[in-house]
């Protein structure tokens, strides 16, 4: 006999915790399990009992969630994960924000408290990871047939029959994902390649990553990085190349010089992954950087976009402008924001004159999951 999957929506503002929740809820490593993209930034994970769509996180601009629950608004859990040290008035206007976008009440949504966290007295309603995965377990049996034929070898799974992801459903279980893919990449060898227009600080980017002044990086007319360079560092157990490149996006530059870099490029990262850091000046928006993209597939392909991390620099002039980030992305030129959008959202913020390890650490766990 057949029965409807259990559908549940995960929202969030951090994807290594809704990941990391995912993990736990299906039993395996999202890497060897079936995924289905929707939408924009929508995923879909599932196992023969749970249908799991991790919604992206708030910070990223587009109408997923609206939509999503337009086509339909059917699920049987609606979970919000939430970080250590969370304020419970942001969380609270977080629930207000979903029940306006999706049309539904703020009732239907759970929190998932971290897991030093118990259930208290909050405006919206919480469990504990172990709360949560006693009311999947309920949820299921109550789903299964009447009669159930496991010789096909789809018997439907509880929480308790599932293999354990580390330590049994309590807190120790619920773990990071983020982790997981350090241990699979161990060894590893990724290219990080630093593109970008001159000027918008690729070698002091790369020294940042490198944790060391490797590449020559200084005020100047005129471009500094006139050829490829190449230096390497360890971290999070990955082998990091990282290549400094010379500006292949200026339209002076002669034909015969642009295939000579493209060609160059490519010899450099032929025997390795390959992750594009297009790197940009957070407060200037050339008229040459509106068609980058355009350039960018002309040189590595249109698939080139699937494989690009943008990294704003001159972090510092959006602390001076009292804006985060998110706020400057919601704020930025149309031409902008549609490039981050082409590039999956994935973006990171640098202050190279004083660099920041959770910078570098941030930008390291975006190239890990398009290692994936």
């Amino acid at each position: 006999m057949s029965y409807t999957k259990i559908s549940v929506f995960i929202f969030g503002n951090t994807e290594s915790l809704k990941k990391a929740l995912i993990t736990n809820i299906l039993g395996k490593d999202l890497s060897v399990l079936p995924m289905r993209k929707i939408l924009k930034n929508t995923e879909i994970y599932e196992n023969y009992t749970y249908e799991i769509t991790c919604t992206p996180d708030f910070d990223i601009f587009c109408d997923d969630i609206k939509e999503l629950f337009s086509k339909n608004s059917h699920s049987d859990m609606c979970l919000l994960v939430v970080e250590d040290g969370f304020s419970p008035e942001n969380v609270g206007k977080q629930i207000d924000d979903l029940s306006k976008k999706t049309g539904k009440p703020r009732e239907e949504f759970t929190v998932v408290l971290p897991p030093t966290y118990e259930p208290s007295d909050y405006c919206f309603k919480s469990c504990t990871i172990q709360q949560l995965f006693s009311e999947l377990d309920k949820l299921a049996k109550h789903r299964q047939p009447e009669s159930t034929d496991n010789s096909s070898g789809h018997g439907l799974q509880t929480m308790s029959n599932m293999p354990k992801t580390g330590g049994s459903h309590g807190k120790d279980s619920f773990t990071d994902p983020k982790k997981c893919l350090k241990r699979k990449h161990t060894g590893t060898t990724v290219n990080l390649v630093l593109l970008g227009m001159a000027g918008t600080g690729k070698s002091a980017s790369g020294n940042t990553i490198l944790g060391k002044k490797s590449f020559m990086s200084k005020p100047s007319s005129k471009p500094v990085t006139t050829e490829f360079q190449v230096a390497e560092t360890e971290m999070n157990d990955l082998h990091v190349r990282v290549i400094d490149s010379p500006d292949i996006f200026d339209d002076d530059t002669e034909a015969s010089v642009w295939d000579k870099h493209v060609k160059k490029c490519k010899q450099l990262c032929e025997s390795e992954p390959c992750v594009y850091v297009l790197v940009m000046h957070v407060s200037r928006f050339t008229d040459c950087e509106k068609d980058i993209m355009e350039k960018l597939e002309k040189a590595f392909g249109r698939e080139v976009k699937e494989k690009t991390v943008i990294l704003f620099t001159r972090g510092d002039d959006l602390q001076q402008a009292k804006m985060s980030l998110k706020d400057f992305l919601h704020s930025c030129q149309p031409g902008l924001r549609e490039i981050v959008e082409k590039c999956g959202n994935r973006c990171v913020l640098f202050e190279n004159s004083r660099s920041s390890s959770q910078e570098v650490e941030k930008l390291i766990d975006t190239v890990i999951g398009l290692l994936e």
